[in-house]
């Protein structure tokens, strides 16, 4: 009688490894992230107050969605601890920008937030992802 273990074992060998699913949620995360900051430039003091947000605060928020945004897909590129470590970086970028956004812009009682703001907790979710286990090409080929 095999053991549990075995049977999860054999299985995930018998399973194909997709070393590039990373970009499945990369890329998409990267564009929405470099759509949301493109959109603000050129910075304007006057969309900054329809949000009710410093301006300052909205270009940070702005340049730090293009850098996020770009370096979610550098990094995917990159090799090596260098690459893991720009793709953690990113991510949670990612994911403190958008808890940023949903607490200035959206907050909510929290089922709400789940109710009624999915795009942005896939987001929070893509971002935390990253960040906890930046899974990029290099390292995925090296297992």
């Amino acid at each position: 009688m095999a053991y549990t273990s075995d049977v999860f074992e054999r299985t995930e060998r018998a399973l194909p490894h997709a070393r590039f699913a990373d970009w499945l949620l990369r890329i998409p995360l990267a564009i929405v992230m470099l759509q949301q900051g493109f959109d603000k430039v050129p910075l304007s003091a006057d969309m900054a107050a329809g949000f009710g947000v410093p301006f300052l605060l909205w270009g940070m928020a702005a340049f730090g969605e293009i850098a996020v945004g770009a370096a979610l897909i550098v990094s995917g590129f990159m090799r090596g601890p260098l690459g893991e470590l720009v793709t953690r970086l990113a991510g949670l970028g990612a994911a403190l920008i958008v808890a940023g956004v949903l607490y200035v812009a959206y907050w909510a009682p929290p089922m709400e937030l789940l109710l009624y703001n999915q795009f942005h907790i896939l987001l929070l979710a893509a971002g935390l992802y990253l960040a906890l286990t930046a899974r990029n090409t290099a390292r995925a080929g090296n297992k």
